[in-house]
């Protein structure tokens, strides 16, 4: 890599993971489809088996949505967190699931604590001294500490969990709530709101195995169907923006000092490759959001001249921007937009990228305004006295 490249991939794990799939070995009998390899009498021509296209999935829009009863002020009333509401999952703008509120629900209006993954509301909620754990409004286990999950993991009949205390280092790792590994000072890298790490979060799958990586103190450590071990190789701990596996390997990307720093840099993998995308400091006071291809890129593609959230997609990448103030700006391959009027973007997993176009989740500080769905340039309304808490993209393929 030149001067101008601002980040280093280290642990040998990147060749694998950013270079084209392997070529086919040399040498040796090939034979051609459709005939079994059956010899074919001289002459007579030889034609494959059709081979019909495989079938295309379809793209579902999942969100969430919380509403309360017309006429309370969630935004200004003290009483949020008391007041009954629904919580409501929706697939493609239709209402699949309504959650009644009460005392004993296993969930509450927070956004940071709803999760979109496979077509199912994962859950998370406070009571007294523990955390409880649900899925589509039925509790699956509860936790004996107050904690928040960073990944989610399902498994055929098992969950795979990965939580944070609220309060402190150290973190938990565990299957169906029962406890597998833990660590008092260990911090995980990746949460369920940071778009890099999908909807898993922290957790994912590399080889088969679950996985996810933790740093603690100086030391970076993997962690693979539950065995923890170091990562070896050279590194500054300090200068670690991010880390994740594939293949068993662990693939860092550090910040630079060659012209520009990175700041909240993230590790993407696509089809093709690997991607860094980040927020550069360009100089004291000047910095960009832009993204780099590991393998073609030898300078980052700039987003936006401001610090914001990315969206890698192979087919459109784009940035949100959003400020206390309730201004959210947006910038993709068409160009920026930004709303007018104030409105609240609760998080990260409020925005996607599906077909190449940007998701936005969007509600107006102005409590008579519904909250809606921006979809490119489309826009839709939901009815509703609340806020849109979660946005996921999922592939539905059709039967066989």
């Amino acid at each position: 890599m030149g001067n101008k490249t601002v980040l280093f991939l280290l642990l040998g794990g990147i060749l694998a993971a950013c270079s084209p799939l392997d070529e086919p070995p040399s040498g040796g009998e090939h034979r051609r489809p459709g005939n079994g390899g059956a010899s074919t009498a001289p002459g007579t021509p030889e034609y494959p088996s059709p081979t019909p296209p495989a079938p295309k999935p379809d793209t579902v829009l999942y969100c969430t949505a919380v509403r309360f009863p017309d006429g309370y002020d969630w935004q200004r009333d003290s009483a949020y967190g008391s007041v009954p509401f629904d919580l409501i999952l929706y697939r493609d703008g239709t209402p699949v699931l309504t959650l009644a509120w009460d005392g004993e629900a296993c969930f509450g209006p927070d956004p940071d604590r709803h999760h979109l993954l496979g077509g199912h509301l994962y859950t998370e909620c406070l009571s007294g001294a523990q955390t409880r754990v649900g899925r589509d409004g039925e509790e699956l286990f509860r936790i004996g500490g107050r904690e928040f999950l960073v990944g989610l993991l399902p498994d055929g009949a098992d969950l795979y969990t990965l939580s944070r205390k609220t309060t402190g280092t150290g973190f938990s790792y565990r299957r169906n709530g029962t406890l597998l590994l833990e660590s008092d000072n260990g911090i995980p890298f990746g949460d369920l709101s940071d778009p890099s790490y999908g909807p898993t979060g922290a957790l994912c799958r590399d080889g088969g195995a679950v996985a996810f990586c933790y740093r603690d103190g100086t030391q970076l450590c993997r962690v693979r169907d539950g065995a923890a071990a170091p990562l070896e190789g050279s590194y500054i701990p300090g200068n670690v923006l991010d880390c994740k596996l594939h293949d068993g390997d662990g693939l860092l990307l550090q910040s630079s000092d060659f012209g520009l720093l990175m700041h909240r840099g993230r590790l993407w993998f696509h089809p093709d490759g690997c991607v860094a995308a980040g927020f550069f400091l360009s100089g004291r006071t000047r910095g960009f959001s832009a993204w780099m291809d590991i393998d073609r890129d030898t300078f980052p593609r700039q987003l936006c001249r401001e610090e914001a959230t990315i969206y890698f997609s192979p087919e459109a990448t784009y940035a949100v921007a959003a400020d206390a103030a309730g201004k959210v700006r947006w910038y993709g391959p068409d160009g920026a937009g930004g709303e007018e009027l104030p409105v609240r973007f609760f998080s990260p997993k409020c925005a996607t990228v599906s077909g190449g176009r940007l998701v936005l989740a969007l509600t107006p500080l102005d409590a008579s305004q519904p909250p809606y769905l921006l979809r490119g340039t489309q826009q839709t309304e939901f009815n509703l006295n609340g806020y849109i808490s979660a946005v996921a993209v999922e592939l539905s393929y059709p039967a066989s």
